[in-house]
């Protein structure tokens, strides 16, 4: 090795993380360099986070194999004839020749790590985006990032970089088609606690917790016996929660999420059923929300927090 080429390798990175890395605001997406300061441009590993209901326009690239690995989210891809349905671990290739689009259906946004041989789609990010230090999706008000490129404009710089657009972008309810049916979410488990409200809850506390073995995991209680307390069965993993009241009476009934993921996606399903939850709390017992029927009876879903291994 010559003195010269002994120079260039120690001006060359091996590693590189996204806080070091090249960033772009792109189209309303945030792409990051992967590949080191100093190393080959190519293969160009891009790291694209794409927001929920993300599409570009359907392209087809002259020459290049476009090809990513999804790390998060949920994207359902349409390669000429053929659809699928890309999730966490999903690797996809999309052959040069061929129009191709895709659309983000998860609510959280997409990460795509994407794996090209040439630097067509690099220079494309490095003609339209803005350099950023933020590794976060732009907004609408970031004055240095335009979100809101024209169509014409986007063609031009397409098809300028070897991927031509050919049609719109691919439509929600047409990606709709290809995701599960709302019967695959999960089941709700059994009722994993019951709220009471007693008139004196120190002796409704003493009470319960001699009957049936139950534990306080939180709660605060005055001398004169009014506040409130959550009491565990550590067999049986269900709850009472007890809270002070001018009568006793049944407050609410919960029911069981298996995680805190299912909690999310059930209270998104709800939204979508007209039905309006309450924001999600979180506790060192679990996560959970309230729902209230016609009556304005109050119905929790509830998923204990994970238990520590």
């Amino acid at each position: 090795m010559t003195v010269t080429e002994q120079t260039r390798a120690a001006d060359r990175g091996i590693a590189t993380d996204r806080t070091t890395s090249r960033a772009w605001w792109f189209l309303g997406t945030l792409a990051v360099l992967r590949n080191p300061p100093g190393a080959p441009r190519t293969p160009a590993v891009i790291e694209l986070t794409v927001p929920p209901g993300g599409s570009p326009p359907r392209h087809v690239h002259d020459s290049l194999d476009d090809a990513f690995l999804l790390l998060d989210g949920e994207v359902v891809v349409r390669c000429g004839d053929e659809t699928v349905l890309a999730q966490p671990g999903t690797y996809v290739v999309l052959p040069h020749g061929v129009e191709h689009t895709f659309r983000v259906t998860s609510r959280t946004p997409a990460r795509l790590l994407l794996i090209h041989p040439d630097d067509s789609f690099l220079q494309f990010i490095e003609e339209l985006g803005t350099p950023t230090n933020e590794l976060r999706l732009p907004s609408p008000d970031d004055p240095a990032a335009d979100t809101d490129t024209d169509i014409d404009t986007l063609a031009r710089a397409s098809a300028a970089h070897g991927a031509p657009v050919v049609g719109p972008p691919l439509d929600a309810d047409d990606a709709r088609r290809f995701l599960p049916p709302k019967s695959a979410r999960p089941d709700l488990g059994p009722v994993n606690h019951v709220a009471l409200t007693v008139s004196d809850v120190a002796a409704s506390e003493r009470w319960y917790t001699r009957a049936f073995d139950l534990i306080r995991v939180d709660g605060d209680v005055a001398a004169d016996g009014t506040g409130h307390v959550t009491l565990l069965s550590p067999t049986g993993g269900w709850i009472l929660a007890l809270s002070s009241g001018p009568t006793a009476d049944f407050e609410h009934v919960a029911l069981t999420c298996t995680d805190r993921d299912t909690l999310v996606a059930w209270h998104d399903t709800l939204a979508e059923r007209d039905v309006t939850p309450g924001s999600i709390t979180d506790a060192p017992y679990g996560s959970g929300f309230v729902a209230r029927d016609p009556d304005g009876l109050e119905v929790e879903l509830f998923a204990p927090a994970a238990m520590p291994t």
